[in-house]
């Protein structure tokens, strides 16, 4: 066996003497960190077709294709729904290709998305139209929250190990300022000239960032002859890592996504809930407050950007010093956000003011930023066991379940405000799921063990004989002892 670790160490760092196993790090900046950049960018630029930007350019679609809200909302969904479909194949194609592949692909397809979107008229026929705004928005859904996710995040998590909350906090800090900056911007554009010139825009600069993301992207620090987070060495405790089923990217060995239903559930949930919302945020602060009195953009969206971009890093830096020692960590915190989801959801019929707007905005950021920290950049799957060569796969899944969230969500909140005129009842009614998630995370700290264990998706290799007839006490995924 330790034959073996020396032969995989000797290959990862391109050398024929195998080094110390101690915990040094390179000289130097480390080129993970460039990957990082170009991923923060290629987050930010594919904010049109995220739910909060597509909030300013919902009424003038309502407006200018005489559609009304059950009907946007029904199609939009559907679109939503079928682009979800697609995320576990784009999973695992990045599992397959890497991030030097996937990502330029994913800039270009979004130009072009863009560039039809900004062109789009109202066809004549009405059925026309309606297979237009499911393709439209079919296109714009899967690139924007499925590829424009999973591509970036699972890319980060091929370059970091033990620094990967740090990582991940970086990325969103900066995605979440990037988007409060751009999506004033293109509020301020779609309100001065139109929606068409927004997207016009959008598709130029994914055009120009295609080029650049090809030449400066790698698969993963080993195909530069590096190790993850900059090591020149492996430190000890990785010598079981370098040999975890789990970092092989044979079928065999893949990790039973049915082990984080309670986390895709959840995602789902919340996806409802935020999705649903930021389509119709304009128009729920209208019922809320009156016309004027607060500013979705400068009130709601900024301060929630803001606040997120603070949390995730918080997160990341807590997952990274202390998940290995406290197992009930992410429960705790998909817990807190679970009660957090259900009192902004809730709160928000009663947002009459520019402060209270503010506020829910910062509690809903704080709330998002455990969620994406956890779920949506895989830190939670990745504390579960689930290695870097097939973390694309699981984060396809997750995924999906966030891409049809997003799709019942408006059509959800459309139909409920078709038929009771209001929006106050439907938000109340979705605070329940959240707040039944988080009881759930919660109750698992104080379960027992092997519980705790089971509904986290964890499994004793002690339960298990090796190969050679011995047991052990690590636990199966991650190697972590109990």
């Amino acid at each position: 066996m330790t034959g073996k670790v020396t032969d995989l160490v000797a290959h990862a760092v391109g050398k024929h003497q195998v080094p110390e196993f101690k915990t040094k790090q390179r000289e130097g900046c480390f080129y993970g960190w460039v990957i990082v950049t170009i991923c923060i960018f290629a987050k930010i630029f594919k904010v049109q077709g995220q739910n909060n930007v597509m909030s300013y350019t919902v009424p003038h679609l309502l407006e200018d294709f005489e559609l009304s809200h059950a009907e946007l909302g029904g199609l939009f969904s559907a679109a939503t729904i079928m682009a979800g479909m697609v995320q576990p194949v784009l999973g695992r194609a990045m599992d397959h290709f890497g991030g030097r592949v996937c990502i330029p692909a994913m800039q270009v397809s979004i130009c072009l998305t863009l560039a039809a979107f900004a062109a789009w008229q109202r066809p004549e026929h009405r059925f026309l139209l309606r297979v237009e705004v499911v393709g439209v928005f079919f296109f714009l859904r899967m690139l924007s929250l499925g590829a424009g996710e999973i591509f970036p995040n699972a890319c980060v998590q091929q370059w970091f190990r033990r620094r990967r909350g740090r990582a991940v906090g970086v990325v969103f800090t900066f995605q979440w300022l990037g988007n409060a900056i751009f999506g004033t911007m293109i509020a301020g554009i779609v309100a001065e000239y139109s929606w068409h010139t927004a997207a016009a825009l959008g598709a130029i600069c994914n055009l120009m960032l295609a080029p650049v993301s090809a030449l400066v992207l790698r698969r993963s620090p080993e195909a530069c002859g590096l190790l993850p987070d900059g090591y020149a060495t492996i430190p000890e405790d990785e010598e079981i890592a370098l040999k975890e089923p789990n970092e092989r990217a044979e079928p065999t060995e893949q990790t039973d996504v049915t082990k984080f239903w309670a986390h895709f559930v959840f995602t789902f949930f919340y996806a409802v809930m935020f999705g649903g919302c930021d389509f119709y945020m304009v128009e729920m602060v209208s019922e809320a407050a009156g016309n004027g009195v607060v500013s979705v953009s400068l009130h709601i969206f900024a301060p929630f950007a803001l606040a997120s971009s603070l949390s995730v890093p918080c997160v990341g830096e807590l997952m990274d010093a202390y998940c290995s020692r406290k197992k009930w960590l992410p429960s705790a915190l998909l817990g807190l956000a679970g009660f957090l989801t259900a009192a902004v959801t809730m709160w928000l019929p009663f947002v009459h003011n520019w402060f209270a707007a503010v506020l829910y905005a910062v509690v809903r950021g704080i709330t998002s930023g455990i969620f994406q920290s956890l779920l949506s950049a895989g830190l939670c799957f990745a504390a579960l066991g689930v290695g870097r060569q097939e973390i694309g796969r699981i984060l396809g899944y997750n995924t999906l379940c966030t891409l049809v969230g997003t799709g019942v969500g408006p059509f959800f909140y459309g139909t409920c405000r078709d038929l009771l005129g209001t929006f106050r009842t439907s938000l109340w009614l979705s605070g329940i799921p959240p707040l039944l998630l988080g009881m759930f995370f919660c109750n698992s700290i104080y379960a027992d063990p092997p519980e705790l264990f089971h509904c986290c998706g964890w499994k004793p290799i002690s339960s298990c004989d090796r190969s050679d007839g011995s047991r052990d006490d690590r636990l199966a995924e991650g190697g972590r002892s109990v």
